[in-house]
């Protein structure tokens, strides 16, 4: 794969958002649910290759003080490429370019087990940590 012909977008359409969910099994969605997902996204980065979707980064933000960063996706023929770390990459940009001058954007994701070590090479600390403590969780 040639990384240099990789064209980072802020769109894609629904159906394509629904097949890159589903190729690493998250979970289904409609094109009526999906369009809703992407509607309360303050931002999205998706990287196209010979004209295909192979990734996307989703980002909630409230642009001045907290950040999550949310499916972080890439076609499993495309895992291990770099592809990822390119969308982590301008996820921060794109925060650090959105922050209010003179305060901190507290930025979170969840990382799947295993690829914990992936996140921290952008930054990331593993919680508990003695700044911020343990993350919490609670599936409704």
């Amino acid at each position: 794969m040639d990384k240099s012909k990789i064209i980072i977008s802020d769109k894609i359409p629904i159906k394509e958002f629904c097949k890159l969910r589903e190729s690493v099994n998250f979970q289904k969605l409609t094109e009526e649910q999906a369009e809703r997902v992407l509607a309360h996204t303050a931002f999205i980065i998706t990287a196209i290759y010979n004209e295909c979707y192979i990734g996307l980064t989703r980002i909630l933000f409230d642009y001045v003080t907290d950040a999550y960063i949310t499916d972080v996706i890439v076609h499993p023929d495309y895992q291990g490429c770099g592809v990822g770390g390119i969308l982590i990459q301008k996820a921060i940009e794109y925060l650090k370019t959105n922050t209010t001058p003179g305060l901190k954007v507290s930025c979170c994701l969840y990382a799947n087990a295993g690829k914990e070590a992936f996140y921290q090479k952008y930054g990331f600390q593993k919680l508990p940590n003695d700044k911020y403590g343990y993350g919490m969780f609670i599936e409704l």
